[in-house]
């Protein structure tokens, strides 16, 4: 496709995204549809979105698509630790051209399934200024990642993060709403 067709391309994938986002309940269904939309378009082998768990300060791969996709969901990324541990203490994107090479690299993912990363964009998950977890982008097919596909990584990533504050806006409401409803019976 011309860089023009890939634009558009992904102009109408963004929209599809933002009607799924105003039309579904179902988080885990869209942000699987983001991670997804974000391997394709910036034609990487795998995408992935680490969400922190506040208790223990680690980074939990909640979505993985791609290849190594199920053999690393539901695993732990230690506090600080990794490109992801960097970004999300940062807060600003990162592109990688040589993830091996880069001295904040946390190869233990790609030990334990065998899979390589080459190369990644980074970027902070922001919820209302505050860093939720981190999206991962690897191994474009085609050379090495672009400004202009840290911008799109980063058009999807807000739409996983407002995907997210809305699905936890509605778990406390549907938990305020139970509550009121138990305390009204006494």
């Amino acid at each position: 496709m011309a860089k023009g067709q890939d634009e558009v391309a992904a102009l109408k994938r963004i929209i599809e995204i933002t009607g799924a986002l105003n039309s579904t309940l179902n988080v885990d269904e869209l942000l699987e549809l983001i991670m997804s939309s974000a391997a394709e378009l910036l034609g990487a082998e795998t995408s992935s979105l680490l969400l922190l768990d506040e208790e223990s300060g680690d980074l939990v791969i909640h979505i993985a698509t791609g290849e190594p996709g199920e053999r690393v969901e539901r695993r732990h990324v230690p506090s600080g630790k990794g490109i992801a541990g960097a970004v999300l203490e940062s807060g600003e994107p990162t592109v990688v051209a040589d993830a091996k090479n880069d001295p904040r690299f946390y190869g233990v993912m790609d030990d334990a399934t065998g899979f390589e990363t080459r190369n990644m964009i980074a970027l902070p998950l922001k919820v209302r200024d505050q860093a939720i977890g981190v999206v991962e982008v690897i191994n474009k097919r085609d050379g090495d990642f672009s400004e202009e596909d840290k911008a799109l990584a980063g058009a999807l990533a807000n739409q996983a993060a407002i995907a997210i504050d809305n699905a936890r806006l509605y778990a406390k409401l549907a938990d305020a709403v139970v509550t009121s409803r138990m305390s009204y019976r006494l």
